[in-house]
């Protein structure tokens, strides 16, 4: 049922934290400790390599997504899984990617969620045929793009323009900041019909890369999150036809806002696999360097600050994963993902700061990763919206 088990005939494997046992069934226990294993071997060791060359491991990705681990969101229909517990399932995918490396981790969580999950849930079946297939099967790369240069949380005021023509539309406009852009083979764009309308007038169109008009007018060096590409993109009376129009019962910006709800929740997942590897290499290091005659780890200072991140990595699990089960049951999970990627993302940025104190001077060398750790924890404090949007989504559901 499952191919991505076939991997795991190299002997049985547990990861040495299992404290989130208690909500795993034995299938999700496999899926954990297959994927573990896989980023032991094949992701964590080339993880500087990946950082210092800044450049998209198509190889690993194509080799991921042949093992099946694309699918888990999706029906064994497409190719996929058919896991009943899909939401925690790709939520225990996204964390151990992360700890393995936080910028491949972050263009399979594009790629196999937000970018395939609009064509899954409001696509026709020929595009799912066209499209989702082998985007499950790692051959196709997705990418999903709602930001503008003066539209960000704000997702109501894009621009991007779709006008009405024969057998389709024609977008124009450009978007700031779309993940996975520069790779993709298809990007899930909002545009609206007429700016007047605000968010009703939003519509989520499906655009092959291929089309005439359409193109990235640059790529956007960052700090962080090193071989994930982020562009900008330019859209000139780019011809989408009727059946690339993902409209379904709610409507495009209805579609928008719950795909980047629950990925909030994956969001999440990075936050706290990128923090579990920084407090295992700090824990680690507290063991063996030697100062003052004996191993740092056992003056109390030290001992204190790794406590505390371990309690801050529990808690964001915690809250985390009760989000990804909740949308499983298929409950509202609005204030449960924004507080899941609040808390997972401010607890797990902190555990990095502490790891990189604990390091010391070391944590200043490219040889040592509690540098690119740090780096990389202030992705998720703003990636899918800031912080503090997060406590906005939430004051409104509480009445405020």
């Amino acid at each position: 049922m499952y191919r991505y088990i076939t991997y795991r005939t190299v002997g049985r494997y547990r990861p040495r934290d299992g404290s989130m046992d208690v909500f795993l069934d034995d299938d999700l226990r496999q899926f954990r400790d297959a994927i573990a294993r896989w980023v032991d071997e094949r992701l964590a060791p080339r993880a500087a390599a990946i950082d210092q060359a800044d450049v998209f491991p198509q190889e690993l990705f194509r080799e991921l997504g042949a093992l099946g681990f694309f699918g888990v969101l999706y029906p064994e229909t497409y190719g996929g899984s058919g896991m009943s517990r899909r939401y925690l399932a790709y939520t225990i995918l996204c964390e151990e990617l992360s700890r393995g490396h936080m910028g491949f981790a972050s263009i399979v969580c594009m790629h196999a969620s937000t970018a395939t999950h609009t064509i899954a849930t409001w696509g026709s079946e020929a595009l799912r045929q066209r499209y989702l297939v082998p985007a499950i099967r790692g051959e196709l790369i997705g990418a999903f793009s709602i930001t503008e240069p003066n539209a960000g949380s704000d997702a109501a005021a894009i621009r991007t323009r779709a006008t009405r023509c024969d057998g389709g539309w024609r977008l124009n406009g450009s978007k700031m900041f779309a993940s996975n852009a520069t790779i993709a083979n298809f990007v899930s764009v909002a545009a609206t019909i007429d700016p007047q309308l605000g968010s009703k007038g939003i519509k989520l169109f499906l655009v092959d890369v291929e089309t005439k008009g359409f193109g990235v007018s640059r790529k956007l060096e960052k700090f962080n999150i090193h071989g994930a590409d982020t562009a900008e993109l330019v859209l000139s009376d780019v011809f989408v036809p009727d059946e690339c129009l993902l409209e379904g019962d709610q409507g495009g910006f209805q579609n928008a806002y719950r795909a980047l709800t629950v990925d909030r929740i994956f969001t999440a997942a990075l936050a706290i696999g990128n923090g579990r590897a920084a407090y295992d290499a700090a824990l680690a290091y507290a063991k063996e360097r030697v100062q003052f005659g004996q191993p740092i780890g056992k003056f109390q200072a030290v001992q204190f600050k790794l406590v505390d991140m371990l309690a801050k990595l529990e808690q964001a699990r915690l809250t985390t994963y009760r989000a990804a089960m909740l949308a499983d049951q298929g409950r509202s999970i609005t204030s449960e993902a924004a507080l899941a990627k609040l808390v997972a993302s401010e607890n797990c940025n902190k555990v990095c700061q502490d790891a990189f104190s604990i390091f010391g001077g070391y944590a200043l060398m490219r040889e040592f990763p509690a540098q690119r750790f740090l780096r990389d924890s202030f992705f998720p404090m703003v990636g899918g919206g800031t912080c503090d949007i997060m406590r906005l989504i939430v004051s409104r559901q509480i009445g405020l």
